[in-house]
């Protein structure tokens, strides 16, 4: 994914990447009844800001669809 591919996202409206992926974390704490006590794991994922008709939007590179990539020229 470039800045300038054409999107489709999970509502179907067409976007325009606007930015290169950049990494992001997420931390989860998971609470354990037993005798180890509470865990805590990360999860990393892509963000994406992408421009849509009447806004912009950060999105998850995973969860849109490129449907058309800019040639380099």
């Amino acid at each position: 994914m470039k800045i300038g591919d054409l999107i489709v996202d999970r509502d179907g409206q067409l976007g325009i990447i606007l930015t290169e992926p950049r990494l992001a974390t997420a931390t989860r704490a998971r609470v354990s009844y037993s005798d180890s006590g509470s865990e805590a794991y990360c999860e990393e994922y892509y963000l994406i800001d992408v421009q849509f008709p009447r806004y912009v939007e950060s999105l998850v590179a995973d969860e849109v669809e490129l449907i058309n990539e800019l040639s380099s020229r």
